[in-house]
């Protein structure tokens, strides 16, 4: 699978193409922080056995970096842009809206009806992580994310979690 990251310039059904290139350039940044090029395969983990390729144009340059200090914030926005765009790959459902502090997920997957209005279908929590190591690694993280996620369950929709680890590239997309 090839995720083009540039996609999200145009934006996604519920999100400007503003957000999305945001997005889009926090990771970029996690990735040229760990000396990957465009093309750079990551591990699909957790349900999918497969490699996504990631691609993308953009130049990080000094200046990128210089607005993206916040290594933190930095690897949450990168890996949104990741979750996003495999979100649209693995399911049927885009992401369409961001959702309130206090839900245990980031964001709403759904559909647009015909006259125009979001059906929210499932929620999607995301999680990335810089570098990781002995006690913060992909599988912890899931776990926690999932754990997380359980504030909606009462929603009886799905919940999605989508976890990057960027140092060595490598994604957990689970479907609850």
């Amino acid at each position: 699978m090839i995720l083009d990251l540039e996609t999200l310039r145009v934006g996604i059904l519920g999100l400007t193409p503003e957000i999305c290139s945001f997005c889009l350039q926090a990771c970029t940044v996690c990735l040229a922080h760990s000396n990957h090029q465009s093309g750079v395969n990551a591990a699909l983990s957790e349900t999918h056995s497969d490699k996504i390729q990631l691609n993308w144009t953009s130049i990080v340059d000094e200046k990128m970096r210089r607005g993206w200090k916040d290594w933190d914030e930095t690897t949450e926005y990168g890996a949104t842009a990741i979750a996003i765009l495999l979100a649209n790959e693995l399911t049927e459902y885009p992401c369409i809206e961001r959702s309130s502090k206090g839900t245990g997920f980031d964001y709403w997957l759904g559909e647009e009806d015909d006259i125009g209005i979001f059906q929210t279908k499932a929620r999607l929590e995301i999680s990335g992580i810089l570098s990781e190591n002995s006690t913060n690694n992909l599988k912890q993280r899931v776990n926690i994310k999932e754990k997380q996620t359980n504030i909606t369950a009462d929603t009886n929709m799905n919940a999605h979690i989508c976890v990057t680890e960027f140092s060595n590239p490598k994604c957990a997309y689970k479907i609850i």
